[in-house]
This record gives structure tokens, sequence and C-alpha cells, in this order.
């Protein structure tokens, strides 16, 4: 045998080698954990599962789940996983001037603490505005994982999103082209509605300026504005009287007197006040560890200027302190923070 044929045997034999011992590898010696593009790809599933579709206009998303089980449920999380794929990436390609521009169409960058609590208790009072056009396209299943495939027409749904705005402001309109007259509570009355359009509006103009290729919403008209000026002018007006029932409410009234003066509302005599409210107070006091606890059990009525009652609750306050004086001056705080609060919930949904 000659020498170039011994080598050539020698190296076929290598190689063989080398193919027995990678098949004789311990299974330990494999990754513990396959990407989706690995599975996908040593399963032969669609190229849309590595690989999201690109076309003008569209936005996508994939999903994968685990089966265990029912392939239908693996299939529905999978696509529940899609719509959030295809939403999180369109957040992530939203410019930073989006909320500048968010602020900027809801007024003034500057507002009063009552107006601030108001416009955040109508906001959350305001259910989220749902992308219907997204649609489950495809579906996949290998045995092991379900996949599904998102797809969004963005013109699609930026065209309705841009018609209900104009709904919304066809509303808007109908309300500020109202003139109530009267104390500044009942023009309050007639104008409050608004403020749950301008929340909707807000929550559908910043889903368009989501999927909208502009990537910007619809900015409100100088009536739109006017209207919504005028509600905070008139919610900054608004003047209020406390009356303490009680020793208790004695206690307290002077600092929650300032707290009210402070978040932005007028403090009057009870006969000039468009809001009155009734207080009275437990306070418990106890020191513990070196601590002072002063705990303020509250019943608070808010009445109108004739007399009628448009909410009752009671709370709970509490200040901790090291000193016993600071500790009460903590509840009193705190018993008024839940006054803002629930002056908030009074005028947007006990004001009939």
């Amino acid at each position: 045998m000659s020498f170039r044929k011994h080598k050539a045997g020698a190296a076929v034999a290598l190689a063989l080698s080398a193919t027995l011992l990678a098949g004789c590898l311990p299974q330990s010696a494999k990754p513990q954990q396959d990407s989706t593009k690995a599975r996908a790809e040593r399963a032969g599933t669609p190229d849309w599962i590595t690989q999201l579709p690109q076309r003008n206009g569209m936005a996508y998303g994939v999903g994968s789940m685990e089966i265990y089980g029912s392939v239908t449920d693996a299939i529905k999380r999978a696509g529940d996983l899609a719509r959030v794929d295809l939403v999180s990436q369109l957040r992530v390609t939203v410019s930073g001037d989006f909320s500048v521009d968010t602020q900027e169409r809801s007024g003034t960058g500057q507002a009063s603490e009552v107006q601030q609590n108001v416009r955040n208790y109508v906001r959350s009072q305001v259910p989220d505005v749902q992308l219907d056009e997204v649609q489950i396209t495809e579906t996949h299943s290998d045995g092991k994982y379900a996949y599904a495939l998102a797809e969004l027409d963005r013109a699609q749904a930026a065209a309705r999103l841009s018609r209900q705005i104009g709904d919304i402001d066809t509303e808007l309109r109908r309300i500020g082209a109202q003139q109530p007259q009267g104390s500044t509570l009942q023009q309050l009355q007639t104008l409050l509605p608004a403020l749950k359009q301008f929340a909707l509006r807000d929550k559908t103009s910043e889903q368009l300026a989501l999927i909208s290729t502009s990537r910007s919403g619809l900015a409100l008209d100088d009536d739109l504005r006017a209207l919504q000026a005028r509600i905070d002018g008139l919610l900054d007006q608004l003047s209020v009287a406390l009356v303490a029932l009680d020793a208790g409410a004695d206690a307290v009234s002077g600092g929650v007197l300032e707290v009210l003066t402070r978040q932005g509302l007028r403090v009057e005599n009870r006969t000039s006040a468009d809001l009155v409210f009734e207080v009275s107070a437990t306070l418990t006091s106890k020191a513990q560890g070196g601590s002072h606890y002063v705990f303020a059990d509250t019943r608070v009525t808010v009445r109108d200027a004739n007399g009628r009652a448009l909410s009752s609750f009671s709370k709970q306050a509490r200040g901790v302190s090291g000193l016993a004086d600071v500790a009460r001056q903590a509840a009193t705080r705190n018993v008024a923070a839940l006054l803002g609060e629930e002056l908030s919930i009074t005028l947007v949904d006990k004001l009939r």
C-alpha cells in the first residue's frame, strides 16, 4: 500500500471515529433550553415564527406556549401573547415626544391639586381603548409548542380611532354649547360630564398615536381647549365650608382647612359655600416603641348649599411620629387628603 493510500485511509477512520464519538456524547452535553428559533428550525415550522413578516402599514407579533394537555388552549394562550408582543413592539417605536404631546393636548401643563384629583379619578373610571383590528392570522403546533401570529392593519385601526375621536368631539361641543346659570356648583353639574369625554378622548388619542404611521394623535381644537379651561376655572372657583360637629373635629379642623386651601379650594363660611363638609372625628393616641400613633376615625357628610346630602363616608386616618404633636398633625393632613379624594368622587359620581 502506498503512503498516499495509507494517509487517506487514516483520515476516513478518524472522521468515522469522530462521528461515532459525537453520537455517544451524554445528553447533558446538549443545550438545556431551546430558543424559539432553534425549535422552529429543527421542526420545520413556518417562517413567520422566526422572522416576522414585513409589509407596509402592517404590524405583527408572535407568541408561543408550551402545550400542557389541550392544544386548543395552548394556541389560544399563544394568541394572547402574540397580541401583547405586537403592542410591545409598537410601544418601543413611539417617539419620546409623545408624552409632551399628550400633556399639551390635555390642556395647561399645570393644574391645582383639586383639578388633578378630579382628572385622575375620572380617568380611572374610563376603560382602556381596545385595538379591535388585531387578528390572529396564523397558528401552528409541533406537538410540544403552539405558535400564533397576530396582525394589525394600522391604517384601518387609525381610521376607526379617528372616527371615534370625531364622535367624542361632537359630544364635547354639544356639552360646551350649553350656558348653565346659577352657582359654581350648578354650572359644574351641567359641564362635568365633559370630563369623562375628555378622558376617553385622551386614551383614544394615545392609542391612535401608538398605531398610526405618523405617530401622532389628534390635538384639541380651540373650542375644546376653551371648554376644558372653563371647567378648570369652575373647579378653582368652587368654595367649601368645614363644619366641626364635635370636639374631635375641632381638634383637626385648623390643619384640615390649611391643607384644603393648599389643594386649591376656596374655604368660606357655611352660608356662602358651594359645598359643606360636616365632620365628626374621634382621636385616639397610642405610644409604642418610642413612637406616637394618632388615629382619627372620621365621618364626613357632604352637602350642597341647600342642605341636600350628596355623599357620606367614614375613613380612618393615621399619623406616626416620635413626637405626639407631630403625629397629630400628620393625622390631620391625612384627614384632609381623604376629604380631597372624596370631593372628586362626589363631584363626578354623586352630583346630580
